[in-house]
């Protein structure tokens, strides 16, 4: 019994993940129009939203991956 719960819950990983994919191309195809996106005053470009929504995503799990990585050095024993 355990072998097919673990096979059914495998097929419902796979097919959760493919929905996700989908919802995600179907999310970067509708926001194609450019914004104007300024860094300061006087330096700015016009780049798909998409893009900017995806360099904001990584950015995040960077900043999340460094805190992570900070505070475990903090707890260390010296």
């Amino acid at each position: 019994m355990t072998a097919f719960l673990n096979a059914a819950l495998k097929v419902l990983r796979i097919v959760g993940r493919f929905i996700i994919f989908i919802l995600l191309v179907l999310l970067a195809l509708s926001n194609t129009q450019e914004i104007n996106f300024q860094l300061i005053p006087g330096l700015g470009w016009d780049l798909p939203l998409i893009f900017v929504l995806f360099i904001a995503f990584v950015l995040g799990i960077l900043l999340t991956l460094l805190s992570g990585i900070s505070i475990r050095r903090l707890k260390q024993p010296r």
